[in-house]
């Protein structure tokens, strides 16, 4: 009986192993097909090298030297392209860029378009070449092994290999099908910048100034950022309306001294309001908000008004601080119960003919029970409850646009209670921000934010990386639609100015999304004109 099982897993084990080579070996071949052999084109007068790759990097890049533009919500295959200019001279190709970029942009979409066939013809047909060899080598192994073991030829082989052979062109076949059926025609409004480019993004109110730098590797730089910033114009001029103001979301600012930062680039991208989802404090003692913190938040707010609400680190005691700071308005109510716990109630406001409501997070970091627990078994039926106990007399006939609270967990109970009733939920808590297929992804907006105080004290002395510093700018279309999003992570060090030849600025990322356009009665209209309505209970 033990013979037999031996035998039988063996025969499991050799099936399993003679399948594996049959798969990967191809998977290897077409992989390395597509890497060593890369399309090579002239576009604009620029050398391009167009390779593929095969599970490690999806969708659409262009690579240069001074960052990437990332596309990566093609479709649903693991296969990436990949651009990068060959030997370019970039003292050149940036001075005609800079001299008529919309001339120079045009030439270089019309010569790449021409040739995007002939590209997708040579790499499908060297991942096609790429299969043939992997299978061909399979089956050489194959036969070496019979060979060694003195197996038999086996009858049929010619059949048995053509069978593999048309498996093999079945699996393309359905593997095409399936690139094709999840084809995302709005690829490009979901996009990725890094390193310098991305960088470029924190200083769009100063370019001008930037690009006045007669340096060679500003004026190449300025050159690439104009062709990055007309191929983007294009994208927005397909459907995107005209912006009537920019919405900042910021969080977990855990007394990190980056307000000057935020207010550099709320100055840099004219916004006119500020969200801020809470965990101002640590321990939500009134000692921590000191005069100097505070004055960051009030300069920050001569900028632009904060809306801010109560995190899991903010007491009642930091919401009253924050509630005698000048231009900002705290929503939400926090109080403690008779129990020593935290009860919550939400609130609601206008602000630039938007209606913004918001409930604080109903607890406090080292209260006493689950108030101060930090296990999600516990923490997670809290944050539901109150929740749905805040909102239980909330009016059927009530939309919001924006409706903020600090945990994710929290706002997707939101959303649920006020099912469809939601545009777009706000929070924070987790220091990351939510992937950008999430943004969408259901009927409200979910927009999670990182922490925009990389960490601040919680993260200091712990063996781990801190957070980037992560915020993003939302705008707002004068019909009130939301259009766009762009999010930033900026790792280590921020850049503070627009000398982008310092190694900071390879340390950003700036995602841009294109939101659909959202259910918005007829009639509505946004504007700062409207100003912003005082605090009132939801009810």
């Amino acid at each position: 009986m033990q013979e037999l099982t031996r035998r039988r897993l063996r025969r499991v084990g050799e099936f399993v192993l003679r399948w594996a080579l049959r798969i990967a070996l191809p998977l290897a071949g077409a992989s390395a097909m597509l890497h060593l052999f890369p399309y090579h084109a002239i576009a604009g007068g620029v050398r391009f090298k167009v390779a593929a790759t095969l599970f490690t990097r999806s969708g659409i890049t262009a690579d240069t030297t001074f960052g990437s533009w990332i596309f990566g919500n093609v479709d649903g295959l693991p296969i990436g392209i990949h651009l990068s200019p060959q030997n370019v001279d970039v003292v050149k190709m940036a001075s005609a860029a800079t001299a008529d970029p919309q001339a120079y942009v045009d030439s270089l979409r019309e010569d790449f378009s021409a040739q995007v066939p002939k590209i997708v013809a040579w790499l499908a047909g060297e991942a096609l070449l790429g299969v043939l060899l992997g299978l061909l080598v399979s089956a050489a192994v194959n036969l070496a092994v019979r060979q060694l073991r003195g197996l038999p030829r086996r009858e049929r082989e010619l059949r048995l290999r053509g069978r593999q052979l048309a498996a093999s062109f079945a699996v393309l076949v359905v593997v095409a099908a399936y690139g094709a059926a999840s084809y995302n025609p709005d690829w490009t409004k979901q996009s990725r910048l890094t390193g310098t480019l991305g960088a470029l993004q924190l200083f769009p109110g100063q370019l001008r100034a930037y690009y006045q730098q007669r340096a060679t590797a500003f004026d190449v730089v300025s050159g690439i950022a104009s062709i990055q910033a007309q191929l983007q114009q294009r994208i927005e001029q397909k459907s995107t309306p005209p912006t009537s103001f920019n919405i900042m979301y910021i969080s977990d600012m855990h007394l990190a001294g980056t307000y000057p930062l935020v207010q550099q680039y709320a100055q840099n991208f004219d916004v006119s309001l500020i969200i801020n989802t809470g965990d101002e404090s640590q321990f939500g003692t009134a000692a921590e908000l000191s005069p100097g913190y505070v004055a960051q938040i009030t300069s920050l707010t001569k900028v632009a008004p904060m809306i801010w609400l109560a995190g899991n680190h903010d007491s009642p005691t930091t919401a009253q601080i924050m509630a005698k700071i000048p231009g900002v308005t705290v929503l939400g109510g926090k109080t403690t119960d008779a129990s020593g716990g935290f009860a919550v109630t939400a609130q609601q406001l206008q602000a630039f003919g938007l209606h913004i409501a918001a409930i604080p997070d109903p607890r406090v970091y080292g209260a006493a029970g689950v108030y101060g627990a930090d296990d999600d078994k516990l923490t997670d039926p809290l944050e539901r409850g109150a929740m749905d106990h805040a909102l239980q007399k909330v009016s059927e006939d009530d939309r919001f646009d924006i409706f903020a609270t600090h945990e994710p967990v929290a706002a997707d109970e939101i959303a649920k209670v006020l099912d469809g009733r939601v545009r777009q939920t706000n929070s924070g808590h987790t220091h990351k921000q939510n992937a950008d297929s999430e943004v969408q992804g259901g009927k409200t907006i979910k927009l999670v934010e990182g922490s925009t105080g990389a960490g601040g004290l919680k993260e200091v002395g712990l063996e781990v990386k801190p957070s980037p510093v992560a915020f993003s700018i939302e705008s707002v279309a004068q019909d009130c639609q939301f259009t766009k999003v762009v999010r930033f992570q900026v790792n280590g060090a921020a850049p503070t100015s627009t000398d982008l030849s310092t190694a900071d600025a390879q340390n950003v990322t700036a995602s841009t999304l294109y939101l659909k356009p959202q259910d918005v009665a007829d009639g509505r209209t946004c504007s700062t004109t409207q100003g912003i309505s005082t605090a009132a209970q939801l009810s």
